[in-house]
């Protein structure tokens, strides 16, 4: 009972109740401006990049784990003025252990799959309640984040209809429910549950951790410029599939980008 009456307290006097438990005001590049500066391009305008990329891949199935070696292509553009951004992934080697070449097809696919999804992916903003967990010096951030669908289900139950709309809300309970002893109140199957990203004022990304009910999956990212755009130099990131005959494969991946290309004229 305790913990639903903190909860009625923070859904229905959320903005005056935990102002100061957020960062003060004017310390801090408002949530507002970090997201926009995340998630929008103010000028997407058509563009290419291609890199090379190498590295280890340490595949664990069925209990021990192996390494593998991977080099491949990248690619990433946009074709028109405000068009969608793609990616497309080529897999040049990957060198397997025997004990794991009937897996070779998958882990090219998961390779493959997970460059292709990489980054602060767009639907985040629609799919989580995104707050500021953390104000770091060096003008970083520790942006939280709980599943859209959790929060609403807690304000229906224990708030008001009207808060459902109200951003700031929103915001405040998914800070109270992304608390570590809440925890086990928004663990769900399906989907991450929890998200927690680390950038800097700027809006570039360095860390991604997206919650599920079976783990985590992890991406940390080191930048490169070229040409004036930051491009990705480094990435450590979690992948997982469950592979239709061999069960749940699972494979951390540390690659490095070079040969870095953006708009070159061929």
């Amino acid at each position: 009972m305790g913990a639903l009456s903190n909860l009625r307290r923070v859904i229905t006097s959320a903005l005056i109740l935990l102002a100061a438990a957020a960062p003060a005001a004017g310390s801090h590049v408002p949530i507002e401006v970090l997201l926009a500066r995340l998630f929008n391009d103010p000028a997407p305008m058509p563009y290419e990049l291609t890199a090379s990329f190498a590295g280890e891949i340490v595949v664990t199935w069925r209990g021990p784990t192996v390494a593998v070696r991977g080099e491949g292509r990248f690619r990433e553009w946009r074709s028109t003025f405000n068009g969608p951004k793609r990616r497309e992934v080529t897999i040049t080697n990957l060198d397997v252990p025997p004990v794991l070449h009937p897996l070779t097809p998958a882990l090219k696919n998961m390779i493959k799959e997970r460059l292709e999804r990489e980054g602060a992916d767009q639907a985040l903003p629609g799919e989580f309640d995104l707050f500021i967990a953390e104000a770091l010096p060096g003008e970083r951030y520790i942006l939280g984040g709980i599943r859209t669908d959790i929060v609403t289900e807690v304000i229906e139950k224990y708030g008001r209809r009207s808060d459902l709309k109200d951003a700031a809300v929103r915001r405040e309970v998914a800070r109270w429910l992304y608390q570590p002893r809440q925890r086990e109140m928004i663990v769900r199957p399906g989907g991450p549950y929890l998200a927690m990203l680390l950038i800097d004022a700027q809006g570039t990304y360095y860390r991604l951790l997206l919650q599920y009910d079976w783990g985590p999956v992890e991406s940390h990212f080191e930048w490169t410029s070229v040409n004036g755009q930051l491009l990705v130099r480094e990435l450590r990131a979690d992948t997982s599939s469950d592979v239709r005959g061999f069960g749940l494969v699972r494979a951390r991946m540390h690659l490095r980008f070079s040969n870095h290309c953006y708009n070159c004229r061929r």
